[in-house]
């Protein structure tokens, strides 16, 4: 059957474009793909193309699709499938398959398999390794988010501390202890304030900073009531407006330092103090993915021998990470619509794709199916003058106190032009 997709044919060489599906085999399932979001690590494949260790050789006689934050629902099912799945599921994935050593992933590795598409196949490793996660959320962008929110999920489950009589580790949030979330201002700090706030295991204060102070006042604005309504003392500081900002962070821990950090921005001052700032026993969790295999910080082992000071680094989620995430999601407990701050069409993902290190705010959302540009919510009603089929939308994101939403996205579904009006078939 006809899909319509952005596909990696080299470095830098994103086409959008229709292509051919061919019959799926019994063991794979067709699927039709309503949302995903762009992902930094996509940014990263682009550029590299064929050099980046999960992308083939071959990509100019076949290219790969993108996207590996997706969300849609299956269309037809393989026959050795029909025992577990069926048509009409909505369904997101976890791309890390680990299948037999094997780095292939969607989104990287798949010549018909990525969320950047109308239509792909899901490869039988997929479903084999359990990554294919049906689902009752109630809007496509929200299980697309699921898979950021699993990465911050797996950074939470990796902090840990001992116990001096036993040497076990307890792992996890301290719960009711004092965290920090240092540089947490872009998506995936606004993911780990969500499920800090919300995850079984909470502190009774969460810190956070970013030197944006635009983007911690809409933090703040966001988070706040959630953090009053389940009793959480919930902070925001921008260390360029405070004279002394490490002696702040340590006041409002309550002068002991804090149980667990997570740095979010791979900056060596900031992972210096994160170190500085754990309390006895703490753990801090370098999140953020360096690209210089040289990049080197400063730590205090007298502190990580007598205070018992861990730190760990994490990277990405597991398939139990993002069914968390997807139950937390299902109980109405997070609000990822925190993360998106602009969205579009299929058309606007190659230039959103390769300017993703520039382009301000968090998550691009981009809906397959739909042609048009990619437009910043902050900005959706200039938008709206100059196309007046939008002012409809504008109004429901207004309505949402500029968020996006589910009624935001049956609206797009239903009423923007289709991919297929401005796609060559």
């Amino acid at each position: 059957m006809r899909s319509i997709g952005a596909r990696l044919y080299g470095k830098k060489d994103i086409r959008v474009e229709a292509f051919e599906l061919p019959p799926i085999k019994e063991n794979e399932i067709l699927a039709r793909v309503f949302a995903d979001s762009l992902c930094m690590s996509t940014l990263k494949a682009a550029s590299l193309g064929s050099d980046h260790k999960r992308v083939p050789d071959n990509i100019a006689q076949h290219p790969v699709l993108l996207g590996h934050e997706l969300a849609g629902e299956l269309v037809e099912v393989g026959a050795a499938w029909k025992d577990r799945y069926e048509a009409g599921q909505r369904f997101t994935i976890q791309p890390a398959i680990n299948y037999r050593g094997s780095m292939d992933s969607p989104g990287y590795s798949y010549e018909y398999c990525g969320g950047d598409a109308t239509y792909i196949i899901l490869p039988q490793e997929l479903m084999e390794m359990d990554c294919l996660l049906p689902h009752t959320v109630s809007d496509h962008f929200r299980a697309a988010l699921a898979e950021p929110y699993s990465c911050v999920i797996g950074a939470a489950r990796g902090l840990f501390r001992t116990d001096r009589t036993s040497h076990n580790h307890y792992m996890g949030i301290r719960a009711g202890g004092a965290m920090a979330i240092l540089g947490g201002g872009g998506p995936m700090g606004l993911a780990a304030i969500d499920y800090a706030l919300s995850g079984p295991q909470r502190p009774a204060k969460l810190v956070v900073t970013d030197l944006e102070q635009d983007r911690l006042d809409r933090a703040q604005r966001i988070f706040q009531p959630v953090a009053a309504e389940r009793g959480i003392s919930l902070f925001f500081v921008n260390p360029t407006k405070t004279e002394d900002d490490e002696r702040e962070l340590r006041r409002l821990s309550g002068g002991e330092g804090y149980d667990d950090i997570l740095v979010m921005v791979p900056v060596v001052q900031l992972l210096e103090q994160g170190n500085r700032l754990l309390a006895f026993n703490g753990c801090m969790n370098f999140f953020a993915g360096p690209t210089d295999p040289n990049f080197t910080a400063k730590l205090n082992y007298y502190g990580m021998h007598y205070l018992e000071h861990h730190v760990i680094g994490t990277t990405g989620g597991t398939v139990d990470d993002e069914k968390e995430a997807l139950e937390l999601l299902e109980k109405g407990l997070t609000r990822p619509q925190a993360l998106v701050t602009h969205v579009g069409g299929l058309n606007a993902v190659p230039d959103a794709t390769l300017h993703l290190d520039t382009l301000p705010g968090g998550k691009k959302l981009m809906y397959p199916g739909v042609a048009m540009p990619l437009i910043a919510l902050d900005h959706i009603e200039e938008f709206a003058a100059t196309e007046p089929r939008y002012q409809e939308l504008a109004q429901i994101v207004a309505n949402a106190d500029g968020l996006w939403s589910g009624a935001a996205e049956e609206w797009l579904l239903a009423n923007a032009p289709a991919i297929e009006t401005v796609v060559a078939q």
